[in-house]
């Protein structure tokens, strides 16, 4: 593992291992990462990955250094550092006094440069394709919840986003089962249902994709949604909640899933308009938790990125199968 672009990337063991080490560190007073620079690259605006990875790192003994963007240049869209010279040269100053990167970007093509012109590690901390860094904090959660070993089912019902994406990543890697519930002007093209069903193929979960929320969730042990309008996309929003309000998660959408079932949002949360303040506030709602657990996961991503692993965790081999996001165009 030398980078984190996406979870697709990763094999199942990996991940498991990156978790583990998560919940080790989390208690741990060691400092794995001391002496490391890490540069934080946002060109969106953040919380919880921006200070949830900050608390992690310098709770291990790091540091980060941020690098602003300049927002007045390039319609505030260039990569922070660009825009007075190529990626190029910029990549090669900072991998001479950063030990990593961690970029929160609107194209994923952005991160794939900056991986090629770089000699350190990038991690991606969310573009407009993948949310790895969210992903591993949704599966520690489940974990915690449901035990690592216990297959559970997990209804996302929303958009086809990036959170989306890596959410059906990450459990089907895992042997999960994913029903996803959408609007058809707004679901997952035909290359990524394919992928995703090559996943069910080799690591044994299940996928399913429907227009009826209530068909998606009554057989589920999480709902999950994220925002109907996702940013850059603010110019959508009349037009998306047209098609998306069918969608909201609300006490009557919740009480046709199991009373056990919890409900999951990466957050920040629209209330009242993709999730209702019953739902969000439910006894059952794990959003908080989540949110912690963004900075629990950083622990372990920049620990084994940096350091190899901590001694104590299990060290797994990069072996990625061949079906990986190569079967997905970016």
């Amino acid at each position: 593992m030398n980078h984190l672009l996406t979870i697709g990337e990763l094999e199942p063991d990996q991940i498991q291992s990156i978790l583990d080490l998560s919940t080790h560190l989390e208690t741990s007073d060691e400092s794995p990462l001391k002496g490391k620079n890490i540069g934080f690259v946002f060109e969106k605006p953040s919380l919880r990955t921006k200070v949830g990875t900050e608390v992690a790192i310098n709770q291990l003994g790091g540091s980060v250094v941020h690098i602003e963007a300049d927002l007045l240049l390039a319609n505030g869209k260039a990569v922070p550092f660009t825009c007075r010279e190529s990626l190029y040269d910029a990549m090669m100053n900072v991998s001479q006094w950063c030990d990593a990167i961690f970029a929160r970007v609107y194209s994923h093509n952005t991160l794939e440069k900056m991986k090629e012109y770089g000699t350190i590690p990038i991690v991606n901390a969310l573009c407009n394709n993948h949310h790895p860094m969210q992903a591993l904090a949704d599966m520690l959660t489940i974990q915690q919840k449901f035990g690592e070993d216990k297959p559970v089912t997990i209804s996302f019902v929303g958009d086809a986003n990036n959170v989306a994406f890596s959410l059906i990543e990450v459990a089907l890697l895992l042997g999960h089962s994913v029903t996803f519930a959408g609007p058809q002007e707004y679901s997952w093209s035909d290359d990524k249902l394919n992928y995703f069903k090559l996943l069910t193929v080799e690591y044994g979960g299940m996928f399913f994709a429907t227009k009826d929320p209530f068909e998606a969730v009554k057989e589920s042990d999480v709902i999950y949604t994220d925002t109907f309008i996702s940013m850059g996309e603010e110019h959508l929003f009349e037009e998306k909640i047209r098609h998306f309000q069918p969608y909201q998660v609300n006490e009557k959408l919740f009480s046709h899933a199991k009373s056990q079932t919890g409900f999951m949002h990466c957050l920040p949360a629209h209330r009242g308009i993709e999730v209702t303040d019953p739902v969000i506030d439910h006894k059952n709602s794990w959003i908080y938790q989540q949110a912690k657990n963004r900075m629990v996961v950083s622990k372990g991503v920049f620990s084994t990125l940096l350091t190899g692993g901590h001694s104590k965790s299990p060290q797994t081999k990069h072996n990625p199968s061949t079906l990986k996001m190569s079967a997905v165009s970016p």
